[in-house]
């Protein structure tokens, strides 16, 4: 897809909208006319407030908006939530894979659980994502995948070994 594709009327599914750059980035292209589609975890409990807040914005200033809910780490999920969106809007142009969090430690003081979950959602979540939403873009011939990463995917920092493990993971992936 180039940029002369991305018309205002293209439609962004975006992860990880619960808080910082997934829900700025979701503002920010409904503001500018793109449907989109704002996806987090939990949205009848924990992040019931973040969904309102998100509607009743989309309501105050007519814009295309909408809250899914996706957990990136199940596949169930994923594929419920992509195959929603695309019955409502019939495709899906560009993904924004932002969802992720970071681990702040020692590495050995983390445990495998924990060093998994992190794998899970930086790595895997934008894994699932692809697989469920590439052969919708390929079939249609067009699309864009957008990795959001970190500077901590090409340099490791201290204390935070696991998230720069899954963001440099991340970046491969994104290259490959």
């Amino acid at each position: 897809m180039d940029s002369s594709d991305l018309t205002e009327k293209s439609v962004i599914l975006i992860t990880g909208c619960s808080s910082g750059f997934g829900r700025l980035i979701a503002e920010t292209m409904a503001r500018k006319g793109y449907r989109v589609f704002a996806t987090m975890r939990a949205v009848q409990d924990r992040n019931a407030d973040v969904a309102r807040e998100l509607h009743a914005l989309a309501e105050r200033e007519s814009l295309s908006l909408q809250v899914l809910e996706i957990d990136v780490t199940d596949d169930a999920s994923v594929e419920r939530a992509v195959d929603g969106a695309i019955a409502l809007t019939g495709r899906i142009d560009i993904l924004v894979n932002n969802a992720g969090y970071a681990l702040l430690g020692l590495t050995e003081a983390c445990t495998l659980e924990q060093a998994q979950h992190i794998l899970n959602t930086n790595f895997l979540g934008a894994v699932r994502m692809n697989r469920a939403i590439l052969p919708h873009m390929r079939f249609r011939g067009s699309g864009l995948l957008i990795h959001i990463s970190s500077g901590a995917g090409r340099i490791a920092l201290p204390g935070l070994g696991f998230y720069s493990a899954s963001k440099f993971a991340l970046e491969a992936l994104a290259e490959a």
